[in-house]
């Protein structure tokens, strides 16, 4: 597999068309207020990483991806958790993760702690949605919840509720141990970082996905 740091204009507006193609089919239940601008500025000025396969006849297909950005960068969204023991360069904020066949968030993931060694990082932090939708359950083998839950003021349901997100951080020995994790099947990386080739136990469905509508709390959020 091949996660690709995008640099065009035109590929990061794909990136971005992906991304809400598929909130739109898996039906995401939620989306951000008017005055948010929080998606945006992760979107124009986070370093984007796509998924393809690395060989067969998809191969310029992206298959998922997340963004990515650094403290030294710009902050991060929400001023909690505190993090200032860590140098900001050191900490990156990992969102906007998007999968669209059946298993690539696995490798995602997978690609995305690799990266995470390879830019010497020392703590990853996330804001998974807590309710209406538990989200936060599949990252809880490596992050740990920072505080209590927090009412996002950057999105509603689509219905207009509130909704609240978790704080997760993993550093220290656990974040280490879990970039070695995904580092053991072997990887190579080029010098700046915007190619990483990789192997990876794990398998994804090319069955392509079709817009569902309506979609179930459990059909939205199933990666």
């Amino acid at each position: 597999m091949e996660l690709r740091e995008l640099s065009t204009e035109s590929d990061r507006l794909l990136f971005a068309n992906n991304l809400k193609e598929i909130r739109m089919i898996k039906g995401a239940g939620f989306c951000e207020t008017q005055r948010s601008h929080v998606g945006e500025v992760h979107l124009a000025f986070g370093r984007l990483y796509p998924l393809y396969a690395e060989q067969g006849p998809a191969v310029d297909e992206m298959l998922g991806g997340f963004v990515l950005h650094d403290l030294g960068s710009f902050s991060q969204s929400y001023p909690k958790p505190d993090l200032t023991h860590l140098p900001p360069e050191s900490v990156f904020e990992c969102g906007e993760l998007w999968a669209k066949p059946a298993g690539a968030a696995r490798l995602i993931r997978q690609a995305a702690w690799i990266l995470l060694g390879q830019l010497t990082a020392k703590a990853a932090l996330i804001y998974p949605i807590f309710k209406p939708w538990n989200l936060t359950l599949a990252y809880k083998h490596a992050f740990e919840p920072a505080g209590d839950p927090i009412i996002w003021p950057y999105a509603r349901t689509v219905e207009g509720g509130s909704i609240l997100v978790q704080a997760m951080v993993s550093e220290g020995e656990q974040f280490r141990q879990l970039i070695a994790d995904a580092s053991q099947y072997g990887f190579g990386a080029s010098e700046e970082l915007d190619l990483i080739r990789f192997n990876s136990p794990f398998r994804i469905c090319t069955k392509r996905l079709e817009r569902k509508t309506p979609a179930s709390p459990a059909q939205r959020h199933a990666a």
